[in-house]
């Protein structure tokens, strides 16, 4: 029986451990979207389009600026998305997040680069198959590369104590 409840307990912890990383998560998302909205926004969907004018440039096509700030508007949330979940984490040392998350960074806005990039080329192309493979990349960036970069840059095990306490 005590091997039930101390299972139960476990259970237990691990249950409010999750509810408190979502809140934190869920708190670090407001924080950061009113920082992306107010302050980092624009200048970084300019730095975008202006990474993705040169690798046009090799294409032979021109950037529209208006219309990437358009495109890389819709992609840029990611990188909050990251931080918000680099941020929620804890029991991981501020020098390992504040790599993880220049790292992540980094990585990100290459994606996005490289989206905003192949958004142009398979308009200027008219081209079908250039624009699901566009899609089908700005779906990754969006919503599975934030979620690894996270599980690949930051200890994660570490952070959460149902996977510490086994011995697995």
């Amino acid at each position: 029986m005590s091997e039930n409840t101390n299972e139960g307990s476990v259970r237990g912890a691990a249950a409010h451990e999750v509810l408190f990383f979502f809140l934190r998560l869920i708190g670090a998302s407001i924080v950061l979207y009113l920082i992306y909205y107010f302050l980092v926004g624009k200048p970084y969907v300019q730095f975008i389009a202006l990474l993705a004018k040169p690798i046009l440039s090799v294409f032979g096509y021109p950037i529209i600026m208006t219309e990437a700030a358009r495109i890389t508007e819709d992609i840029a949330l990611n990188p909050f998305v990251f931080l918000s979940l680099v941020a929620a984490t804890l029991h991981v040392s501020w020098r390992v997040k504040l790599r993880g998350a220049g790292i992540g960074l980094v990585i990100l806005a290459l994606a996005n680069t490289l989206t905003v990039t192949l958004v142009f080329v398979s308009n200027y192309r008219n081209s079908e198959a250039w624009w699901t493979g566009t899609e089908l990349l700005n779906l990754t960036n969006n919503f599975f590369l934030p979620i690894l970069l996270w599980l690949v840059l930051l200890p994660i095990r570490s952070a959460f104590s149902f996977f510490r306490d086994r011995n697995a």
